[in-house]
């Protein structure tokens, strides 16, 4: 029994077909992403929904001759973002990207920017209902800014959703959902609802907003060579990711991988300093995101192959050579402070105490590893003070490449630790809700155990 899975990405969108009987992936394709549409303004990073749209069907069409008996499509993407369409899925705006700031310019006859204002009328508040899911490049943000510059005028009444749920709306020409793992950062995660107090008081309760599902949700059907194919309302890829690592109740997650996050599941929402996301079986997920990790390790990696001649050898030889140094440099001195980029860890990023002797690959390596590891330290206790957790569980690129790092973390933790069991985890966890659409599993908790 198959499906065929794919993860929307902003790089590029990733699919295979995935057996959910067998637990075996398959035929992983990779497509190259939209491409980023020219602005004016440099906050801006919009995508054409459209070629969105024609790079899922590509990838579906490429994958369908394979799938001999594909039982639906399951979808996972980002959970920032906004798309705003008609109530049969058709756009009506560009998606806007999780990456995009332009609710960090400052109105013109203003001195704050326009997400200093939001903050200054809901902040708090919106903090404690939205479950610490405040911050540029979630829709609230988008809503208010095209509100306040009145690009929202034309656009009353629309549906507000992300990528993935305009995607599989558009598909089936269905009316939009969202599913409730998508909805991070614009759920009442007490109510399980939208906030609608909240919008009401920021004037954009007038919008369509959608129903909320759960993934076994069928948006409509899609047809692929004269064949009708169910479509499942698509998933939050963060919480698709930690279903793929088998994450089960009383387990930190350490997801090390481009970005990086610490995670805990709980039925609690209590607030505390970090953010909580909806997850599935009704459970919700304490994290705190934005973690410096490969995208660091890649800035530090193209100066260290910036010189022509010295990155001959290939990107994948030059990673193996970083992770080497590190575990050949048993001790260093050396410091490094990987918050190159905004997040978690507060910067500017820096490197201290070089000298001659250990100006070299191993000792940064080396530095970088042991300064992620009291990364983790420091937010694994900001996440669970009561250091009530089972085990650990590493995922991501960089975890498992560097057994290192992994043993670093552990030490620094006192705990037990295993590796997740595949490195495409959103697919894997794709595969994991497939098993209850299917009727394998009557939900992601038995699988997880």
């Amino acid at each position: 029994m198959e499906f065929i899975a794919i993860d929307i990405g902003t790089s590029f969108t990733k699919g295979a077909i995935v057996d959910v009987e067998s637990m075996e992936i398959r035929n992983i394709y990779r497509r190259t992403g939209a491409v980023k549409l020219a602005a004016e303004d440099p906050f801006y990073f919009e995508l054409s929904p459209a070629d969105v749209l024609q790079g899922v069907t590509d990838v579906i069409g490429e994958l369908y001759s394979s799938a001999t008996d594909c039982c639906g499509i399951l979808m996972c993407g980002q959970m920032g973002g906004l798309v705003l369409c008609d109530g049969d899925g058709k756009a009506r705006s560009n998606y806007i990207s999780w990456l995009d700031r332009r609710a960090t310019n400052i109105p013109p006859s203003a001195k704050v920017t326009y997400f200093d204002q939001l903050d200054k009328e809901v902040g708090d508040r919106s903090r404690d209902v939205l479950g610490n899911e405040f911050r540029p490049g979630l829709p609230l943000s988008f809503l208010y800014y095209l509100r306040e510059t009145g690009q929202l005028n034309e656009l009353r009444h629309t549906v507000p959703v992300t990528l993935p749920d305009f995607v599989a709306a558009a598909l089936c020409d269905s009316r939009p959902v969202m599913e409730w793992t998508s909805t991070a950062g614009s759920l009442d995660i007490v109510s399980r609802e939208f906030p609608h107090d909240l919008l009401r008081e920021l004037r954009l309760d007038d919008l369509d907003w959608p129903d909320i599902v759960d993934y076994r949700h069928v948006v409509g059907e899609y047809e692929v060579n004269g064949r009708s194919l169910p479509v499942y309302a698509p998933t939050g890829d963060h919480q698709c990711s930690l279903a793929g690592t088998l994450l089960a109740q009383g387990e930190l997650s350490l997801n090390v991988s481009t970005g990086s996050q610490v995670s805990m599941l709980t039925s609690s929402t209590t607030m505390g300093e970090y953010q909580i996301r909806p997850y599935f079986d009704g459970l919700l997920l304490k994290t705190i995101t934005n973690i410096p990790a490969g995208r660091a390790l890649t800035a530090i990696m193209k100066l260290l192959t910036e010189i022509p001649g010295r990155d001959n050898e290939g990107t994948a030889q030059a990673w193996d050579y970083f992770f080497q140094q590190a575990e050949q440099t048993t001790t260093t001195d050396a410091g490094v402070n990987l918050a190159f980029f905004p997040g978690a860890i507060e910067g500017p990023g820096a490197f201290t105490n070089l000298r001659e002797d250990n100006l070299t690959v191993g000792h940064i390596a080396r530095a970088s590893l042991e300064q992620m590891a009291d990364y983790y330290k420091q937010r694994a206790g900001q996440l669970a003070p009561a250091k009530d957790w089972s085990q650990l569980v590493f995922s991501g690129g960089i975890a498992q490449q560097s057994s290192l790092l992994r043993e670093l973390v552990a030490d620094r933790l006192q705990s037990d630790y295993r590796t997740a069991t595949s490195s495409e985890d959103a697919l894997y966890g794709m595969m994991v809700l497939g098993r209850v659409i299917a009727g394998l599993s009557d939900s992601v908790a038995p699988v997880t155990r």
